[in-house]
């Protein structure tokens, strides 16, 4: 059987049903999925992990920077079993992580999912709190589209599809 070309991460419609953030409204929402040259046993907490806690150190360090000191996420101990990259998680499972972060501006909601073995999808929520969270997000947004799509891609390559992973929870 031939291999699986790969597929950069693309953009996808958001989900029109969420059960993890049910009736909760949202401002702005995005989704990416990436489709994998073979099964990937990893969790989607493993899956996020590696990319963000793993990838490079320029990327981590634009994004920590960006969350803490532009969005002004309350985030929580990188090293916490809790958190992924100081986001709280609020659900992990096989097949789903649900993740959230909080500002005096914003919430900010991730939800990664393997709806297949070969399949990895991540939507983003954000819902404004203070006006000018709508403003900071239309700078923002730009860089967050490119960066969700090249953590995908990161964590997707074959040289990082490893077990031995930050310890889940």
């Amino acid at each position: 059987m031939p291999e699986k070309p790969s597929c950069p991460a693309c953009r996808v419609p958001v989900p029109v049903e969420e059960p993890l953030i049910g009736s909760d409204s949202y401002d702005y929402a995005d989704a990416f999925e990436i489709e994998l040259r073979e099964p990937d046993a990893r969790s989607p907490e493993q899956f996020w992990r590696c990319a963000l806690e793993q990838g490079p150190w320029p990327v981590r360090w634009t994004v920590w920077i960006g969350q803490r000191h532009v969005l002004r996420l309350k985030l929580g101990p990188r090293s916490s079993p809790d958190h992924v990259f100081g986001w709280t998680i609020l659900t992990s499972r096989p097949e789903v992580i649900h993740l959230e972060a909080v500002s005096p501006l914003l919430r900010g909601v991730l939800v990664l999912r393997r709806p297949a073995p070969t399949v990895v999808a991540v939507t983003t929520y954000v819902r404004y709190t203070r006006a000018p969270a709508r403003f900071l997000w239309t700078v923002v947004g730009p860089l967050h589209r490119r960066v969700a799509r090249y953590l995908l891609e990161y964590a997707a390559a074959p040289a990082n599809q490893t077990d031995d992973v930050a310890a889940v929870r």
